[in-house]
């Protein structure tokens, strides 16, 4: 297999900064300050005429959606015999939401907001909605690197990290994760996507993969309308939270 010290290094480095952040994160006295101070800052943003973007946004993060553009990832690189890839990636898609619960109930760290979610997912650090989408949404932009070239490759790539910047900005203002939660997401998905790009790595050249990931992109914009639609509204009314003028986050009593 080729390129295995060009991925390990970093995704080492990643790990460790990561550890870094959760030491600091279980010793609450040391980011409490930053992380309020951010959180009220994006939280004033909130209006009637935003949340249901941003709520979109986040929808494009939950399981559910992320679960059917995985299965169809790994079933595009199989039927192209793309083994190395199909394997490295099924392995992240699958062991992620495992590891993250796993260190949420460790950590125990509570979210802004409480009452959103029950059981470990009640906990924050990390944002197990961030991590998923970063790992999810950052192989497609590997996928997008090997299967496209030009202009649309570039395009592609960005698109997608743009997005995994506005789901970690979405969780933020919704009140369901503190900014460091989104940190140490991002940085424990990158150890998962060094993992997918060496598997992506042992593709033979770019340009060849061009129609399945056609397809996956055909699958993930069906998977977003129909969940979308389905699910917006119910996810308004979860997050309708209310910032009160001394900074703490309540949510709405249902009606």
């Amino acid at each position: 297999m080729r390129n295995v010290t060009s991925h390990i290094l970093p995704a080492a480095i990643a790990a460790l900064v990561f550890a870094v952040l959760a030491v600091a994160v279980a010793n609450e006295a040391m980011l409490v300050g930053v992380d309020a101070a951010i959180s009220d800052g994006v939280q004033a943003l909130r209006s009637p005429a935003t949340d249901w973007i941003v709520v979109f946004v986040t929808l494009l993060g939950d399981a559910t959606s992320l679960t059917f553009i995985a299965i169809s990832v790994v079933i595009a690189l199989l039927l192209r015999r793309a083994w190395w890839a199909a394997a490295f990636s099924a392995f992240a898609f699958i062991t992620t939401p495992i590891i993250v619960k796993l260190i949420k109930s460790f950590i125990a760290r509570d979210r802004p907001t409480a009452d959103l979610y029950a059981g470990v997912e009640s906990f924050s650090f990390p944002s197990g909605h961030m991590t998923n989408s970063t790992v999810i949404y950052g192989a497609l932009a590997i996928f997008a690197a090997h299967a496209l070239t030009g202009i649309w490759q570039k395009a592609t790539v960005a698109g997608f990290i743009l997005l995994i910047a506005l789901i970690g900005f979405s969780r933020v203002y919704l009140g369901a994760h503190w900014p460091t939660d989104v940190i140490g997401a991002v940085l424990l998905a990158s150890v998962m996507l060094f993992l997918v790009a060496w598997g992506f790595d042992q593709l033979p050249g770019e340009g060849r993969f061009a129609r399945p990931f056609t397809l996956v992109m055909v699958v993930m914009l069906a998977v977003w309308g129909v969940y979308g639609f389905i699910t917006l509204e119910v996810a308004l009314d979860m997050y309708a939270l209310d910032v009160t003028p001394e900074g703490t986050i309540e949510v709405e009593p249902a009606e």
